[in-house]
Order: C-alpha cells, then sequence, then structure tokens
C-alpha cells in the first residue's frame, strides 16, 4: 500500500541446522575434490547464455567457511583465472543449495561479482565466478593514514547501488557484512557471498536461525525472528557506515537479549562517531539504523538522499576532514580475533 510494507505475519515453519548437520559438513568438506571431471558432473544450462562446455583446473585454496570452500581456478580453453565456490550437499538439501545458484544467474551489475558458469556433481554444487582480487572493504581503509567522508560516501554509493538492483529484483542478500565486499582496482567495490540470499515476496516470511555469531551486525527483526525484509539489508549498510564513520560498533554488546534490547531503545550512539560528520552523514545513520524497519528508508530512497548526489555537497569541505586509521586498525585487530575464536569453533581456516 502507499503506508509501505505491512505488518508482519505469522512466521513459518524454521528449519535449523543441529550440531550434528554441521559435524557430518565438514566432514564432506574435507572431502572436496582437487578437480571435478565431466563424467562425474552436470553441467547446469540456465536460460541465459552460459558456454555449454567448460573445464577447469582447480588450484590453490582461497578461503574456508562453515558451509563452502572457495579455490581459485583456470579455465582450461581461455587460461583465464577464476573463482570456484565449491559447496557440499545431501540429495534431500540439493534445491536449498541451488537457490545461490538460481539468485547469481539473474545477476549482472558492476558491483556484483559475476557468475561465469555452474555445474553440479552427485555431492557438490560448483560456482564459478570472477575473480575478485583485494582487501576487505574496511581494510582497505586501514591500510591509509587517513580517509574522508568523501570516500567513504563513495563506498556507500556503490553499496546501495548493488542492493537497489537486488532489490528490484525481488532479492535479499542478508549478510552484508563489510568481510563480504572486496575492494578492486581502482577503489571498486564487488559484493560476494550469496549464501543467505532469499528471494523475497511480501506474503513471504523469511526466518533465518538464531545465529549469534555476529550480533552486533544483525537487524533487530532477525534477533526476535519476525522476518527478513528489504529494510533488513538497509540495517546492515547502516551498520557499515557506522563502523566506517567510527570505527566502531553502534551498539557495544555481542549478547542478543542485551543487543537487542538496547538497540529498541534508541541506543546507537551518534557521539561514538569521529568529529566533523556532515549533517547528511548523521541523518543517514540515523534512519538506516532505525529499530522499526518499516522507518527505514529503501536502498532507492538512500541514493536519491542530498548526501548521496554529487550535486548540493561541499565536497571540498567533507574532503578536508579526514579520519585518522589507527583506530580502525584497532577495531579490526578486535574483530578479526573473534574471528580467529569463531574459526577454531568451527574447525576451519583462517583466510589469509
Amino acid at each position: 500500500s502507499k503506508a509501505g510494507t505491512g505488518p508482519y505475519s505469522d512466521p513459518s515453519a524454521k528449519v535449523k541446522i543441529t550440531a550434528k548437520d554441521q559435524m557430518e559438513l565438514r566432514a564432506a568438506m574435507q572431502n572436496f575434490p582437487s578437480t571435478v571431471t565431466e563424467e562425474e558432473s552436470e553441467i547446469i544450462t540456465p536460460s541465459e547464455p552460459f558456454p555449454t562446455y567448460q573445464m577447469y583446473a582447480f588450484q590453490t585454496e582461497i578461503k574456508r567457511g562453515r558451509f563452502s570452500i572457495v579455490r581459485q581456478c583456470r579455465e582450461k580453453l581461455s587460461g583465464k583465472t577464476l573463482a570456484a565456490k565449491i559447496i557440499p550437499y545431501w540429495q534431500e538439501d540439493k534445491q536449498t543449495v541451488l537457490l545461490e545458484y538460481q539468485v547469481l544467474r539473474k545477476l549482472h551489475h558492476t558491483n556484483i561479482a559475476q557468475l561465469k558458469g555452474a555445474y553440479v556433481s552427485p555431492r557438490h554444487l560448483v560456482l564459478i565466478q570472477e575473480m575478485c582480487v583485494g582487501p576487505e572493504l574496511l581494510h582497505s581503509l586501514a591500510l591509509r593514514t587517513s580517509y574522508s567522508e568523501v570516500e567513504v560516501r563513495d563506498y556507500l554509493w556503490q553499496i546501495l547501488s548493488a542492493i537497489e538492483y537486488l532489490h528490484a529484483h525481488n532479492i535479499l542478500h542478508l549478510d552484508l557484512r563489510s568481510e563480504n565486499m572486496i575492494i578492486t582496482e581502482p577503489k571498486l567495490l564487488k559484493l560476494l557471498d550469496f549464501g543467505n540470499a532469499q528471494f523475497y515476496t511480501q506474503d513471504k516470511v523469511i526466518t533465518m536461525d538464531k545465529c549469534t555469531d555476529y550480533v552486533e551486525t544483525m537487524a533487530p527483526e532477525l534477533l526476535t525472528e519476525q522476518g527478513a525484509l528489504p529494510q533488513t539489508d538497509i540495517w546492515s549498510i547502516g551498520i557499515t557506515a557506522f563502523i566506517m564513520l567510527s570505527a566502531s560498533y553502534p551498539v557495544s554488546s555481542d549478547v542478543a537479549c542485551e543487543f537487542l534490547r538496547m538497540t529498541r531503545k534508541g541506543k546507537v550512539k551518534l557521539t561514538r562517531c569521529y568529529a566533523g560528520l556532515s549533517g547528511g552523514a548523521v541523518s543517514f545513520l540515523q534512519s538506516t539504523l532505525c529499530a522499526n524497519p518499516w522507518g527505514r528508508p529503501s536502498a532507492l530512497e538512500c541514493l536519491q538522499s542530498p548526501w548521496l548526489q554529487e550535486t548540493g555537497l561541499d565536497n571540498r569541505q567533507q574532503a578536508l576532514v579526514t579520519f585518522p586509521t589507527t583506530k580502525l586498525r584497532n577495531f579490526l585487530t578486535e574483530r578479526e580475533k573473534k574471528r580467529g575464536l569463531l574459526c577454531s569453533k568451527y574447525g576451519l581456516m583462517i583466510a589469509q
């Protein structure tokens, strides 16, 4: 309606991954193939024109997550270097695992890592994507001695451009942490990892199992299991913006119930932000970090805000105010410690 998205409906049944499931999955991940031959695989033929026959040589491991491994690979025909995301599955879960492929094959955007091909073996889904080389978003800023609000704004514009495109295709990303954003040359942001992505309709309630590993980045509606909306992605972008403009989280609590209580009371402390922020930056943080999802702007509304438009902005004044990166480097050091603990918890390799 003209008033926007209506109230939540009753949650649908949730699917939870048990400890036994995770143990079996980790066992399956130990048996990832170094290569997959065409005889034991089925090339997926989507409606879009992908090559009908491609073979890849699998090379070094780039990253290992809880549910997948990313390897560097080479297309034998052209010699081009690509990235292969290998996802194990059981037959009864095949359609669920294929959802990431169904999402990626529809996407063609400058700020989204492009799917180049895909095939499935009896035990693994393999997604062949463009190779995105570069540091994660926050690390790219921390590598400098300082950065400005204009540079933060430019990265946010790229993120929002990708998310507006996704939402226009009725897709939610639902994992917009800065770890899933890579900065390539020259300062081009690429959005990665669509393992949590979902197709969205207004009559569909998307619930996620309560995962408290990253409470400080989760939207309130996910913590209460009320369901995800397009505005859920906007909250995540607000968190990323806040970190870039403060080198801290807006709410200091990694305990779900305490985080939720403070968020609902509007305890997002803008006083933690760097001095000298423009009024537009403050307004952006306040609107995107609204506890009520219906109070947040859409991605398109964010892009149309004066702060993210070149017209009407005093770029020179914003560029003169710079933020030293010492605080951000300390923030990342503490966050990497937590990531290391999570990797140990799940028996994963820490990506280098």
